[in-house]
């Protein structure tokens, strides 16, 4: 049916869960892959949030006038949440084949043709892949139905990186 060995057990196997949960391997469906972005989320807000928040405040407690603080915050912004985008989930993909929120769900992003573990390079793709879809109302339903109607449950930005979303052994 498939060429990759990450969905090949869908010839073996009749279910890809039982009573004690997903089989380990099998394609992560749409309602996992959402719970582990909603934790990503709170992450993302907490590590870009907490140091803004705190820059304000030092900024404010230094006596530097708004005219000055202004630009200082902005150009900090900037910086931070590039930095972020960049680092965390290619790093965390590439690094330890997840991110937090998907290793807190035992869910692992794996290379399709192989199973093993993505580069950088392909994280990055996949990453601002899935940023671009999902930025763009229309992408995101094209997106969200291709993982749910897909046999291989993965998305147009794991199509494009060569990636899979499978339950952690």
């Amino acid at each position: 049916m498939f060429d990759s060995p990450i969905v090949g057990y869908l010839d073996r196997v009749a279910s890809v869960g039982d009573a004690k949960g997903p089989r380990s391997g099998s394609p992560a469906g749409l309602m996992w892959r959402c719970a582990a972005t909603a934790i990503d989320i709170a992450i993302a807000v907490a590590v870009i949030l907490v140091p803004l928040v705190a820059l304000d405040r030092i900024l404010t407690a230094a006596g530097v006038p708004d005219s000055e603080a202004g630009p200082i915050w902005r150009t900090t912004a900037a910086i931070w949440v590039l930095a972020f985008i960049l680092l965390y989930a290619p790093l965390s993909v590439s690094r330890w084949g997840a991110t937090l929120g998907k290793r807190v769900l035992r869910l692992e992003v794996v290379r399709f043709k192989d199973g093993e573990r993505l580069g950088y390079s392909a994280a990055v793709i996949r990453h601002f892949t899935n940023l671009v879809l999902t930025m763009a109302g229309v992408l995101c339903v094209a997106n969200v139905s291709v993982i749910n109607l897909s046999p291989d449950r993965r998305g147009i930005h794991d199509r494009a990186a060569g990636s899979a979303v499978i339950h952690r052994r």
